[in-house]
């Protein structure tokens, strides 16, 4: 899905060259942020939200941040260009609803607050996670490493992945399996040490009325298991293939902890392939059936440097048999993800599960309208179709659009435009009349779009 909430695109980590920057979706360096001036702004929208700065472009959103004079607070605009795509519909609306589903329940997922409508785009009003992508935070400390050759620490690198796992159990939990999980799709804000985010929902699975197993094979290959990469389009297979999204989650997250701590991938493409998408597959396939992670020449010669329990936790996550594979909860009771946290990383993990028992609590007792809710999916889909529509400041020729691929926040949209359709997604659209008031802690209230 692109840019989610203050990302650029992935910016790949390998062992033998620095990281490269963040890029955009088609691959070039993102330059710097261009500011975006009031007067850009489309009716309706300057009583309420003032333009900052690009974060990032993607092949179908760009994200921008924005300040939100309702809530007093930064904001992530991802903004999609009218008439959007039919084929990506879906997508929109499923990460819209499971990220306003799970967001306001959990402290390390990205929120989403409102749905709008302009004539020009559709946006998408989410929580903005200023410390930005995990993936900017791994390259930086890429240039200077641990003096045993670490990234990050594996105390440090413990301290995010619990928040991460936390995360990815949760969504477990409520029946849903993630199936991006990549460093440029996990958020840090600005605190030191800081909280993490996960976001993006754009490939999410939801296993409602008994289902435990997918067959579309979605995600960025780097991450990608061994049964998501080998794919047999012969008649009668494709039963055969269906794989459990939950333990591609764990494969994917196993990922991410070697890179955070080595700062390559485990398994990477050996030589280039000139776009042949097949022959990278097959490429990563082969290296990750063939070969134990620990042995990779991407890797090899910093493995020596983990302690025993990081080790054990990888191996028992890199097994080519899915049902072997060790599960989200089994990793919770591992060693290493049990292990004490330093002193400084305590503290703050301390401070993060009290905002999430206060926010447990308040989800316990919390009560929504069913009717309001209802109301709020059918104008989500009615949006949804209107913007697949053109534009009108372009269907009649009299808009600024023309044939840019990216612009400047709204400033294509027609000044004469009546008003800016929303749907708003916090609770307290939907509470219903006896729900609990907000939480009052700050950070928590913050989160759930209820500060004000």
């Amino acid at each position: 899905m692109g840019n989610c909430a203050c990302v650029p695109q992935d910016a790949k980590t390998q062992s033998n060259r620095a990281p490269s920057q963040a890029t955009n979706g088609s691959g070039a360096q993102n330059s710097t942020p261009i500011p975006a001036k009031p007067d850009e702004l489309p009716q309706g929208f300057e009583a309420r939200f003032r333009a900052i700065k690009l974060l990032g472009r993607g092949a179908e959103a760009d994200t921008w941040l924005y300040a939100d004079r309702k809530r007093d607070q930064p904001i992530a605009m991802k903004l999609f260009r009218r008439p959007v795509p039919q084929s990506l519909v879906s997508s929109i609306l499923q990460e819209i609803r499971l990220q306003s589903l799970l967001g306001p329940g959990h402290m390390n997922l990205i929120n989403v607050y409102e749905v709008l409508l302009t004539d020009d785009h559709l946006g998408i009003a989410m929580e903005c996670a200023k410390g930005g992508p995990l993936t900017a935070f791994v390259s930086e400390r890429w240039a200077s490493p641990q003096p045993n050759g670490l990234v990050l620490s594996e105390a440090e690198a413990r301290f995010l992945f619990r928040q991460f796992i936390d995360a990815v159990a949760y969504c477990h939990r409520h029946s849903i399996a993630h199936r991006d999980l990549k460093l440029d799709n996990t958020l840090l804000d600005d605190q030191k040490p800081p909280v993490l985010k996960l976001c993006d929902f754009g490939f999410a699975k939801s296993f409602r009325g008994g289902l435990e197993r997918a067959t579309s094979r979605l995600g960025t290959a780097e991450y990608m298991s061994p049964e998501l990469l080998h794919e047999d389009d012969s008649p009668g297979k494709k039963a055969a293939l269906a794989y459990d999204p939950r333990a591609t989650d764990v494969w994917a997250a196993g990922v991410m902890v070697v890179v955070m701590l080595l700062g390559a991938f485990p398994f990477d493409h050996a030589r280039q392939h000139e776009g042949a998408v097949d022959d990278e597959a097959l490429d990563l396939w082969l290296q990750e059936v063939n070969k134990d992670w620990s042995e990779s020449p991407f890797v090899a010669k910093k493995v020596g440097a983990l302690s025993p329990e990081a080790r054990d936790l990888l191996d028992r996550i890199f097994v080519v048999d899915p049902a072997k594979r060790i599960s989200v909860p089994q990793i919770l009771e591992h060693p290493w993800y049990k292990k004490p946290l330093a002193p400084e990383f305590q503290a703050a993990a301390d401070k993060l599960a009290k905002q999430q028992a206060e926010l447990d609590a308040h989800m316990r007792y919390r009560k929504l309208d069913q009717a309001r809710i209802n109301e709020r999916d059918s104008a989500l889909d009615a949006i949804l179709r209107e913007a697949t529509a053109p534009p009108p400041s372009r269907a009649s020729g009299t808009g600024l659009a023309g044939g840019r691929a990216h612009v400047r926040p709204l400033q294509a949209v027609d000044a004469s435009a009546p008003k800016v359709r929303r749907v708003d997604l916090t609770e307290a659209a939907l509470a219903a009349r006896d729900n609990p008031p907000p939480c009052e802690n700050p950070a928590v209230a913050e989160h759930t779009g209820m500060s004000t």
